[in-house]
């Protein structure tokens, strides 16, 4: 009896691993096909033109920001070297503790005024606003402090435009990086939201919104966020597009109507992961009205983004994120299998429940349980290794197939050394980085009834440092 409970158990965990590996090398291959289709019409100028007034929407972009005084400036300077005819910049400083407010007035010679602003969505109390001009209108609100969600939905109220972006005040974007997310919205009437591709900027330089140097780090514990950002970002989410499945877009970086977010009621303040509760709202209000819509995401808007340096700030971001992930699938429980909601429902919630929730109790649980098989003679040593070979293998191979399609469609020209340092790592990762991250999410899922929402406390590194 107890060996049929091992057998069931470790064919459980290899079926889970098997599935898991089919589903990513579906998504990596509509991923080529599409970028390679993608390479195709911009080779031969099909792309829409942007700087044509038939073609463009003016884009509000909110810059959120909580004891940001060491980034917020390389985030502003930036968006002043972005490439697209009309745009506004709104920054929401929430209550800062530091010189995030200082920093800002001085840099960009912000005066204050008096200003009326409607209030479609509600959210804290303003304290000042203030603004200036230099290549576009800047305007700083200075309100009290009510987390990420409250500061986006404080900037929603003040955009003046249709669209709005969101952006994390420690990243900054590449030139083409506002035209390319917004091709979507001109392509396609029913878009309502778009995501760009986050990339890690630790180690890379960026001048008037073009990359000047990619070198890859010397933190071990970077270069794993570096490829496990090329693999999600890359692999899934494109796929995901095909049927309009995708449930997150990322807050560091994404494109939305501004009328179908009020709609929704803006951002939840009460929410952890505030980008994909946001998503999931859309997606339900939508499929419930019988909406013509659509939530793409788009491999070639780029956004650089720094990742934690510290073992104790992944791990706080991980809790964090997988607290948010299993909030949003909570409170959207009804979707879960529901057909009303198309594939949204029998596939994307499923996909998200079963290999983005409960991956790292079915990983680390699995790979544990393969281990006490073994050393108490439940499985041989045939079976032992021809299973972690294939665990090793799957793992590293999707990852490398991202790093060499991502340097192909994206013209990253990496060091040889960099390119084997990466292959190296893709498999290391297998090797202790993978479990610790499922603990973290683990620990998260225990917590999850003592989930506070509060601004994510990761130490910062100043772009001139790095």
């Amino acid at each position: 009896m107890l060996e049929k409970i091992v057998d069931f158990i470790n064919l459980f965990f290899m079926y889970y691993i098997f599935i898991y590996a089919v589903i990513f090398f579906i998504s990596t291959v509509y991923s080529i096909i599409d970028l390679y289709e993608f390479n195709l019409k911009k080779r031969f100028n099909s792309t829409i033109n942007i700087y044509d007034k038939k073609n463009y929407t003016p884009i509000s972009i909110l810059v959120p920001a909580y004891n940001e005084e060491k980034t917020i400036l390389k985030c502003i300077d930036s968006l002043l070297a972005l490439e697209y005819p009309e745009y506004e910049i709104i920054i929401v400083n929430d209550g800062s503790k530091d010189k995030t407010l200082e920093v800002l007035i001085n840099r960009f010679s912000l005066k204050k005024i008096q200003r009326p602003i409607r209030k479609s969505i509600n959210c804290k109390k303003i304290i000042d606003i203030y603004e200036g001009i230099e290549k576009v209108n800047i305007t700083l609100i200075n309100k009290e402090n009510g987390g990420k969600a409250d500061a986006l939905n404080m900037g929603i109220n003040a955009s003046t435009y249709p669209l709005f972006l969101t952006l994390d005040a420690d990243s900054v974007l590449q030139r083409d990086s506002l035209s390319n997310i917004v091709v979507p919205f001109i392509e396609n009437e029913n878009i309502i939201a778009v995501g760009g591709n986050v990339k890690i900027s630790n180690n890379v330089l960026l001048e008037n919104g073009v990359v000047k140097k990619n070198r890859l780090p010397k933190k071990w514990l970077i270069i794993f966020q570096i490829i496990e950002y090329y693999r999600v970002f890359w692999t899934t989410r494109v796929w995901f597009n095909k049927f309009n499945g995708n449930l997150i877009i990322s807050g560091a970086f994404g494109l939305f109507k501004k009328s179908s977010v009020i709609n929704v009621g803006g951002y939840n303040s009460n929410s952890i992961g505030e980008d994909m509760e946001l998503v999931m709202k859309l997606h339900s209000f939508n499929k419930k009205n019988e909406n013509k819509y659509s939530i793409q995401y788009t491999p070639n808007a780029i956004c650089w983004s720094q990742a934690p340096e510290k073992l104790k700030d992944l791990k706080s971001q991980r809790k964090r994120w997988h607290m948010g992930l299993m909030q949003s699938l909570a409170e959207h429980k009804y979707i879960f299998l529901n057909i009303k909601y198309g594939v949204v429902g029998v596939f994307s919630f499923l996909y998200y429940f079963i290999y983005e929730m409960l991956s790292c109790l079915i990983e680390v649980f699995g790979v544990v349980f393969l281990f006490i098989s073994y050393f108490t003679g439940f499985i041989n040593l045939k079976f032992f290794i021809t299973f972690m070979c294939i665990y090793i293998f799957y793992s590293s191979l999707i990852s490398i197939s991202s790093i060499f399609s991502e340097e192909y469609f994206f013209n990253i020209n990496l060091r040889i050394k960099d390119k084997i340092k990466l292959i190296l790592f893709s498999f290391l990762e297998a090797f202790g980085y993978r479990q610790m991250c499922s603990i973290f999410r683990i620990v998260a899922i225990f917590k999850y009834r003592t989930k506070k929402n509060h601004w994510e406390k990761i130490e910062r590194v100043s772009y001139l440092e790095q």
